[in-house]
């Protein structure tokens, strides 16, 4: 029998009403239990790191180990170390903040996210060091500045749907300006974002299905680089799809693994929902349509 809490997709129509909060938590706020049930332990929603970009060294064989993988890039791309202060936008559900403060002896991890279940879940673990922010990054002041900043899949929600190009730019110019205001000069910023290759810009703005992750909309590699021109230098970049290919596989192996038990908590209607999400998501990469990008900026 299902949860009184029963998975409802949104239309168009009332995706297109959100405001940024509503969107996260429309998509995020399903329940962290549902989540735990196909992610990793540590509950990483974003690609993994499978393999080394230019050697193609394999770094992991299963999704466990290549999220760590991709945490532990993370931090080493920001230079976190003993002493650090860190930020990380859209923090999910504090993998990056735990290891920074447990494993890289970071004095203080601030994660800001608009999904109420995160929060709720990062602050039951009462990590010290750790503090979780129920905020907007374009609204957030920091009283210090940090040492480092993370980011790993909020870029895609920072434009709204049919932006043109010039728009989308500003947008992303005010966010690398807000971090610029946060960071120490010389400080690193290290970002994962998803985003379009293949497809022309009209084709990009057809594709994106709005009813799973609203208002949102995935940027182009040129558009980021043009955002941060201003305030960051572009100190490395690597851009390759088919880690998010493996880490789709690996969660729909894993999602349909738990189809009774999600059927039976949440619906049918839900296990659907996003069991088709995932598999359009991992077509979208295996046809190089959408590729997965890290940036490491250095504050100007």
């Amino acid at each position: 029998m299902a949860d009184q809490a029963e998975f409802t997709p949104a239309d168009v129509e009332d995706a297109r009403k959100m405001d940024r909060g509503e969107a996260i938590q429309y998509h995020y706020d399903n329940d962290t239990r549902f989540f735990a049930l196909w992610l990793d332990k540590a509950l990483n929603y974003s690609s993994a790191r499978w393999f080394d970009p230019l050697s193609g060294a394999q770094l992991a064989t299963d999704l466990a180990t290549a999220q760590r993988e991709k945490v532990q890039y993370h931090l080493d791309a920001a230079k976190v170390e003993r002493g650090s202060r860190l930020m990380d936008i859209g923090c999910g559900w504090g993998a990056v903040l735990n290891e920074a403060v447990t494993g890289r002896g970071a004095t203080y991890a601030l994660g800001l996210t608009l999904s109420e279940d995160q929060k709720a879940h990062i602050d039951a673990k009462a990590w010290p060091g750790v503090e979780v922010r129920l905020e907007d990054a374009f609204k957030f002041k920091a009283d210090e500045p940090f040492d480092a900043a993370i980011s790993i899949g909020a870029f895609e929600h920072f434009a709204k749907p049919n932006m043109p190009t010039d728009e989308k730019i500003a947008v992303y110019a005010e966010f690398f300006g807000r971090m610029a205001e946060h960071l120490k000069q010389g400080a690193r910023f290290s970002l994962q974002t998803i985003v379009w290759e293949d497809v022309s810009f009209e084709w990009s703005n057809e594709t994106l299905p709005e009813t799973i992750f609203p208002q949102s909309s995935i940027p182009y590699i040129e558009e980021v680089i043009a955002g941060a021109a201003q305030t960051f230098r572009l100190q490395y970049l690597e851009n390759d799809p088919k880690h998010y290919q493996l880490t789709l596989e690996a969660w729909i192996a894993n999602f349909k693994a738990q189809r009774e038990t999600i059927e039976n908590q949440w619906g049918e209607e839900k296990y659907r929902f996003f069991l088709d999400y995932l598999r359009y998501s991992r077509l979208a990469f295996t046809r190089r349509k959408n590729s997965l990008s890290r940036f490491v900026f250095l504050r100007r």
